[in-house]
């Protein structure tokens, strides 16, 4: 796809704003966490009193936080010939041609999110069956987490796959002096992108079970996988359907799952 500056621009501005959005999305599901922390005692935890200021500085933080993450991982994914693509269609006149083709090829990569929620969510019962985990806290009520599916689904594919990843393959393509990734490039960048996903979500599952073997395993394996997956959708497909592919991801594992995690 040729593209301009202008359209690259447009590109970032909209992506920009889709994680500020994402970032404030989170505000709910955050403070209900740490209301259910303060109410099981824990004393390090400070809710603010008005929702006001934290949607001020959560606003302030993403606006930051995505200017700097979204115009250079649109560069670098630029040069790892990844990045947003149908987003960067609508800026050329060419969403008539990308939009039908678009929504056709997401069809296989949803349906295969939704079976492999499923499954991830049938083992981890299994699991949880077999090697009962003490909960700490009780976990926020379904719409915490519907409203959080979209928060994680855009900032963690902003973040993570157009980001790290995106520098993860630029970095290899400058070492090897290639001048375009190859699949096992990719695939190299895919696997240690997941890993790092997989670590990020290792605190989130503190707060609501001691880490032992089987949940930091289960935590790792889990998200090896599923950002393996997201990271194929990425490269195939672009950052929207990434982006999207999470969302349902999460929606039928947490919100769907609720009652078994």
């Amino acid at each position: 796809m040729i593209t301009s500056n202008k359209s690259r621009f447009k590109t970032a501005t909209v992506v920009v704003i889709l994680f500020v959005i994402g970032t404030l999305l989170n505000i709910p599901f955050s403070r209900e966490l740490k209301r259910l922390k303060i109410e099981a005692g824990d004393a390090n935890v400070k809710l603010s009193d008005s929702i006001f200021i934290d949607v001020i500085q959560t606003g302030l933080y993403g606006l930051i936080l995505g200017v700097i993450l979204v115009f250079v991982g649109l560069w670098i994914s630029k040069k790892a010939e990844l990045g947003a693509p149908v987003i960067e269609s609508f800026f050329l006149n060419q969403k008539n041609r990308t939009q039908p083709h678009f929504f056709k090829t997401l069809l296989y990569p949803l349906a295969f999110s939704i079976v492999l929620a499923l499954i991830i969510l049938l083992v981890h019962k299994l699991i949880r069956d077999y090697f009962p985990v003490t909960s700490i806290i009780e976990r926020p009520a379904k719409p915490f987490y519907a409203i959080v599916s979209f928060s994680a689904g855009i900032t963690e594919e902003i973040m993570f796959r157009l980001g790290l990843m995106s520098l993860i393959v630029v970095v290899i393509q400058r070492f090897k002096k290639e001048t375009k990734p190859l699949a096992s490039v990719v695939w190299v960048s895919i696997i240690i992108t997941a890993l790092c996903f997989g670590l990020m979500h290792l605190p989130l599952s503190k707060n609501f079970s001691n880490l032992t073997l089987v949940t930091v395993s289960s935590t790792m394996i889990g998200n090896l996988i599923t950002g393996s997956f997201f990271g194929w959708v990425y490269w195939k497909r672009g950052l929207l359907a990434a982006i999207i592919v999470h969302i349902v991801w999460d929606l039928v594992f947490h919100v769907v799952g609720s009652p078994y995690l």
